[in-house]
C-alpha cells in the first residue's frame, strides 16, 4: 500500500511539471567565432518572436514583434508538402542554421551550414523571413 501511495505521489509531482512545450516553428542561425545567433519563433496563436543570443552560453533574448500575425498554418502546410518530418536531421557546421517544428508533443529539427538550406525548405523559410520583417 505504501508503494502505491509513493508511486501516486511521484506521478502527481511529475505531472505538476507542466504541459508539454507549445507548438511552434523556429528558424535559427548561429555559431562562428562568437557562438551567438538569432532567429524567429512562430506559434499557432499568431505570435512572432525574435530570438537573439549575443554570445555562446548567454541566455536567448526573446522579443515579441507586435502588430504581426504569423502565417503559421501556411508555413506548417509548406513543411508538410516538403516532407519536413521525414527529412534527415543534417549536420552542424561552423555557422549552423536550423528549422525546428514542435507539434502534437513531437519535435523534429533539420540543420545545415549557413547558405546551404535544403531546396525543399526554401518556400517555408521565405514565409518565416517575411513574418519577421
Amino acid at each position: 500500500m505504501r508503494r502505491a501511495g509513493a508511486a501516486a505521489m511521484l506521478a502527481l509531482l511529475l505531472g505538476a511539471a507542466g504541459p508539454a512545450p507549445d507548438d511552434a516553428i523556429t528558424s535559427y542561425c548561429g555559431g562562428g567565432v562568437t557562438g551567438g545567433g538569432g532567429g524567429l519563433r512562430i506559434t499557432p496563436d499568431g505570435a512572432v518572436v525574435r530570438l537573439r543570443r549575443p554570445l555562446a552560453g548567454a541566455p536567448v533574448e526573446e522579443m515579441r514583434i507586435e502588430d504581426r500575425a504569423s502565417p503559421y498554418a501556411r508555413i506548417a502546410a509548406l513543411l508538410d508538402a516538403a516532407g519536413f518530418d521525414r527529412m534527415p536531421r543534417g549536420e552542424p557546421s561552423n555557422m549552423t542554421c536550423s528549422l525546428t517544428r514542435r507539434h502534437g508533443g513531437q519535435s523534429h529539427q533539420v540543420m545545415w551550414g549557413i547558405g546551404r538550406a535544403p531546396a525543399a525548405l526554401q518556400p517555408a523559410l521565405r514565409e518565416i523571413e517575411a513574418a519577421g520583417r
